[in-house]
Parts: C-alpha cells; sequence; structure tokens
C-alpha cells in the first residue's frame, strides 16, 4: 500500500492515526459517527418490518369494511353520488396499505391521520343514534381504526 500524507504512529504492528485522523489510502472501513467506537454494529440489526405489516392489514381492514358497506349500498336503493364517497375510501385504504406495507413512513404518517379522522367521524355518527346494527357496523369501523391507528402509529416509531 502507498503511505498517505497523515502522520501514523506503529506499536506492535498496529498501526495508530494521532488526533483522530483516518487512514484514506488503505481503503478501511471508517466510522462516521464519532461518539461510536471504531468497528461498532447496530446490535438491534435492522428496523423490524411487523409494526409496518400490522399497519398495511390495519389499512386493509378499513378497505374491505368500505367495500362491504359500498356492496351494502350499492344493493340498496341509493344514487351515485353516495357511492363515491365509499369508492375513494377504499382506494385510499388500499393505497396507504401497500405503501406503508413496503415500510414507507411517510405514508405510515398518512394512514394514521386516515384512521385518525375517520375514527372521529365514526364516534360523530355513533352519536346520531341509530338501530342495533347501525350501531354494531359503527363499533366495528372504530375498531378498525384504533388497530388501524395504532399500528400505524408504531411502525412511525419503528423508524426513528
Amino acid at each position: 500500500m502507498a503511505p498517505t500524507n497523515l502522520a501514523r504512529k506503529t506499536c506492535g504492528g498496529a498501526v495508530f492515526f494521532p488526533h483522530g485522523s483516518a487512514d484514506r489510502g488503505t481503503g478501511t472501513a471508517v466510522n462516521s459517527n464519532p461518539y461510536e467506537p471504531p468497528g461498532f454494529s447496530d446490535p438491534q440489526g435492522p428496523p423490524s418490518k411487523t409494526p409496518f405489516v400490522l399497519a398495511a392489514l390495519g389499512a386493509f381492514a378499513a378497505s374491505l369494511y368500505w367495500a362491504g358497506l359500498t356492496l351494502l349500498i350499492g344493493l340498496g336503493e341509493s344514487s351515485g353520488v353516495q357511492m363515491i364517497m365509499p369508492f375513494v375510501l377504499v382506494g385510499l385504504y388500499a393505497y396507504r396499505g401497500f405503501q406503508v406495507y413496503s415500510g414507507d413512513t411517510a405514508a405510515a404518517q398518512r394512514l394514521l391521520w386516515l384512521h385518525g379522522i375517520g375514527a372521529v367521524m365514526t364516534v360523530f355518527q355513533m352519536m346520531k343514534g341509530g338501530e342495533g346494527v347501525w350501531i354494531l357496523l359503527q363499533g366495528v369501523k372504530v375498531a378498525i381504526h384504533l388497530f388501524g391507528g395504532g399500528a400505524a402509529y408504531f411502525a412511525l416509531k419503528a423508524r426513528r
């Protein structure tokens, strides 16, 4: 190897670089974090994908819920305007689910907002009252939003 311009000190075959300098000529890896010892590797390894998979499952559950509700609305007497919002929500939840499954933290943030707004709107709809089946459907929707929102929150924390 060619000598470098940096001053080196040797002691028993080991090479020392005074004043925190690094040997750029040998091609050895130098740790970029000055607070970690040389050769330090993260003991935890890469972050777990489990929170992202769970967040994606919450998004897919919400998408399936809205697909089922859209089917029920379509089977009943409804206008075309009533069908627009459920179709949009099916697409939004499914799209965010695929993004979060791939590990996109920005999509996890947007999914968290989507579940939060959905849960708040569901609680408002439940306070209006209704029949037993209607309240049961709203309760299922709240459970989906709580699970999906919690999983999206943990997915955000996993990458930070």
